[in-house]
């Protein structure tokens, strides 16, 4: 479906936006027109980022549940009640903390479940670091706790390197960073980079999973609708 960007031009969105911000859209044939597709844009990537990181957080919960029960002896563990058995570090715990004290202040039993809903991207990320090699991926990979079926090479930095670059473009799309380059073949490959690391790691997961984001992703079109 063609876009429609009418009802403003570029003077409007300097007073709207700052010229600050405009600035990097004022050279295209339609600057607005640019900076409206760039949003939308956004968008559409933050919809497969939300896809991706729900697939990532069940899958870590699982493993690591699985995990707990084994090394605690306690039916359904509640992993992230025991950050000393992983070595989770004072950030992790309190956002852990923070989400169960944030459940209980809206009325809602902080439940295995809702804790695991409530705790943000950059605590599911930090957790794939190379400190906690030993403890968290070890549980991941673990064959016992259900392992990694479709990545059997099971490395941790390949798998750490493309969550953070899907972190990162979690953070820029959120914060309303822009996704327009100067340079047309840089944004190309960028856009093309944060794409394979969202198709990448939901196929390490689950590659049913991961043509089902792809099937119903925006991104591919959105992209083939930049206007000049």
């Amino acid at each position: 479906m063609a876009m429609n960007f009418k009802g403003a031009d570029i003077n409007d969105l300097n007073a709207w936006f700052s010229t600050a911000r405009l600035s990097r859209y004022a050279s295209a044939k339609d600057p607005a027109a640019l900076y409206a597709w760039d949003v939308r844009l956004a968008k559409a990537y933050l919809e497969d980022v939300a896809h991706v990181e729900v697939l990532l957080r069940n899958f870590m919960s699982h493993r690591l549940a699985r995990d707990c029960e084994s090394r605690t002896s306690c039916h359904d563990c509640r992993w992230f009640d025991y950050p000393e058995l992983y070595g989770l570090n004072a950030s992790t715990v309190s956002s852990i903390e923070k989400a169960k004290v944030r459940l209980s202040h809206e009325g809602r039993k902080p439940s295995y479940d809702r804790v695991i809903a409530a705790l943000t991207f950059d605590v599911w990320r930090f957790m794939l670091v190379r400190r906690l090699e030993p403890t968290v991926w070890r549980a991941l990979r673990s064959r016992t706790n259900g392992g990694m079926p479709y990545y059997p090479g099971t490395k941790r930095a390949e798998f750490e390197i493309h969550v953070a670059e899907i972190y990162r473009l979690r953070n820029r799309c959120s914060h309303q960073e822009h996704l327009v380059l100067e340079n047309s073949w840089d944004e190309m490959a960028m856009l093309d980079g944060y794409s394979a690391s969202l198709r990448w790691v939901a196929e390490r997961i689950d590659p049913t999973a991961a043509n089902w984001i792809a099937s119903n992703s925006r991104v591919d079109d959105m992209r083939g609708q930049r206007p000049d």
